[in-house]
């Protein structure tokens, strides 16, 4: 590293460890919403359909701060090695099943028939869908063409 440039190597630490601890908790998280909801004797009542609400918004916010982390870490690399013609599929498959927990939660909620629990958690995850994917994959795009572009 030249002394011009800037060490980024406390920031990638701290993201090193506040990702595993965000996975750690979307885990939890997700685990609780799927127990509450087998659990409760009555989840239609209004207050359980809050708590499962404020739980989904919970793990929608923890996977939407997930994701940038990701994407920070793989946009500060510099030097990365030639990728492999799979390698691009792989990272889309990533992103999309990576978010596959929250569509479970909103069928969670449409099996036990709760359907404006799941109506509501539906729009919220697409909310976050658009705040987050919009520059998320426009960084993404970037970085494929300037690893592309280093072959």
């Amino acid at each position: 590293m030249s002394a011009n440039e800037k060490d980024y190597s406390s920031y990638l630490a701290y993201e090193s460890v506040a990702m595993p601890v965000l996975a750690l908790f979307c885990g939890f998280t997700f685990t609780a919403i799927t127990i509450l909801v087998a659990q409760l004797p009555d989840p239609t009542q209004i207050m359980s359909q809050v708590t499962l609400f404020f739980l989904t918004f919970l793990l929608d916010s923890m996977q939407f701060i997930l994701f940038y982390s990701i994407m920070y870490l793989a946009y500060c690399i510099k030097e990365v090695p030639p990728e492999t013609k799979m390698r691009p599929r792989v990272m889309w498959l990533f992103y999309i099943s990576f978010n596959l927990w929250s569509i479970a939660v909103v069928l969670m909620f449409l099996l036990w028939n709760l359907t404006y629990l799941a109506l509501a958690s539906g729009i919220m995850y697409a909310l976050f869908i658009i705040l987050g994917y919009i520059p998320g994959f426009n960084s993404f795009i970037e970085l494929s063409r300037k690893l592309r572009s280093q072959k």
